[in-house]
């Protein structure tokens, strides 16, 4: 009997914290600054679709580039590496920094009839990836502080620690007609095999340098390094196909070598012929690779189109062919769900075998101008898909996880019930072992009760 009234009275307990913190949310989700200050606070789990070298706000990466002789070139705004070089410079010239800050992300970006948002964006990444490469341990560091600072617990990184290296041994595949042949060459290079362990030891040389920076060792309570990070290994999809094949065979075998990478991803523009041509051949080679590593995670890039950026045929199967050919048990983006064949008995498939999608409410708005009600999150919502909210590129985009939650509220009308439920989403679809997940997980559950208990009484 006093065990049915302990349990009545922690469940009544429980529904009148999320009673009050629901009221409480009821009065502010329409004011920015109120909804800004409590979303900050609200422990939000984690990111699931990030990728690093978007991930650094140019500032930081301007700041890197005055550490080493880093060529700039003031027409274009790129970077290059160079003995007789110097960015200090820009510390001085106000006027030049700015140009930099906007060539290197969409700060103040206008649209002209010659450079879109979506073009500019990608852009952008060819302009610094040299300090990336340099940098990569200080940008981690950075991101990660970012990410404590709101309350975060977990990221799942997206990184290519061998700088794409894989993608050259495309060489030993040109006379090589099927793929079972192709991976056998791979399997028995030594070259190949030596750049699978180098891929690991990079990764893993990354991590731990960021914690040095973060300065983890003597102090583990330190601003980000409370954050868990795994990484994903990304192929770029618009190479030709061989140089695809070997980058895919190199982030399978890393991933299921090393504990420090947890996945597998594609990138790069989805609406281009050099993506859009050889997309079903590339979930072809993710099928065929799967069979060979299937406890590899993949999460993939599809459907991040809209009906203005490609041709109707190109919206009606990428989502699909992701899952049932490509494997992918989650989605990132899947903006053009509604324009895929048999969408319906699509996303009842996706909720059935909780498939989760990866929501970017900021970037799909500047690259795809897809927003409000135009957007899928609640379409997603409304058939028990389970979503999380990510940033994508918060550098490159200027915005921030908090953000992305109050876009989702602002924009989305978003409860804070569904909010509980994405940050929760964000442990629970995520790529890590079980034993991990569920150790986050219950760390989640009780900083949320923290957090809502102080809107009790």
């Amino acid at each position: 009997m006093k065990k049915t009234i302990l349990t009545v009275l922690c469940c009544f307990i429980s529904l009148s914290a999320r009673a009050d913190v629901n009221h409480y949310f009821s009065t502010i989700k329409q004011d920015p600054n109120a909804l800004d200050a409590f979303l900050k606070a609200m422990p939000k789990g984690g990111e699931l679709h990030y990728h690093l070298a978007g991930g650094a706000y140019p500032e930081v990466m301007l700041g890197l580039a005055a550490t080493k002789p880093y060529c700039l070139n003031t027409a274009t705004y790129s970077v290059t590496s160079g003995k007789n070089c110097t960015a200090t410079g820009l510390a001085t010239n106000d006027a030049l920094y700015e140009r930099y800050l906007q060539a290197w992300s969409l700060k103040n970006f206008i649209a002209t009839t010659e450079n879109n948002a979506e073009d500019h964006f990608f852009a952008a990444f060819y302009k610094f990836n040299p300090i990336v490469s340099d940098h990569s341990a200080e940008l981690l560091a950075n991101v990660l502080k970012r990410a404590d600072s709101q309350h975060e617990q977990y990221m799942e990184i997206q990184v290519t620690p061998d700088n794409a290296r894989s993608a050259s041994f495309a060489t030993l595949l040109k006379d090589k007609k099927t793929n079972a042949e192709k991976l056998s060459t791979l399997q028995k290079s030594k070259a190949f095999n030596d750049n699978v362990q180098r891929t690991a030891t990079n990764g893993r040389n990354i991590l731990t340098q960021a914690h040095a920076l973060l300065g983890c060792d003597k102090n583990p309570q330190a601003l980000g390094c409370g954050v868990t990070v795994r990484f994903q290994y990304y192929i770029l999809r618009q190479l030709p196909p061989d140089a695809v094949f070997a980058m895919a065979v190199n982030a399978f075998a890393v991933t299921e070598a090393s504990p420090d990478f947890v996945g597998i991803n594609l990138v790069q523009q989805e609406d281009v012929p050099a993506a859009l041509k050889p997309y079903k051949q590339q979930m072809q080679m993710l099928d065929f690779l799967h069979q060979h590593y299937s406890t590899v995670h993949i999460s993939l890039h599809a459907g991040e189109l809209s009906p203005t950026s490609v041709a109707p045929e190109d919206l009606q199967f990428h989502i699909h062919d992701a899952i049932t050919v490509g494997h992918a048990e989650r989605i990132g983006h899947g903006v053009d769900i509604a324009y895929e064949d048999n969408a319906e008995a699509l996303v009842k498939m996706m909720a059935q075998q909780n498939i989760a999608v990866e929501v970017n409410l900021t970037s799909n708005d500047w690259l795809l101008n897809v927003k409000g009600a135009a957007h899928p999150l609640h379409y997603y919502l409304h058939h028990q898909v389970p979503v999380v909210l990510s940033t994508d590129d918060e550098g490159i985009l200027r915005t921030d996880l908090t953000r992305e939650y109050a876009r989702g509220v602002m924009e989305q009308n978003l409860d804070y019930p569904q909010l509980k439920r994405i940050t929760r989403n964000t442990i629970k679809y995520s790529f890590l072992p079980p034993d991990e997940k569920a150790r986050l997980q219950q760390q989640l559950d009780e900083k949320l009760k923290q957090f809502e208990a102080k809107y009790v009484g």
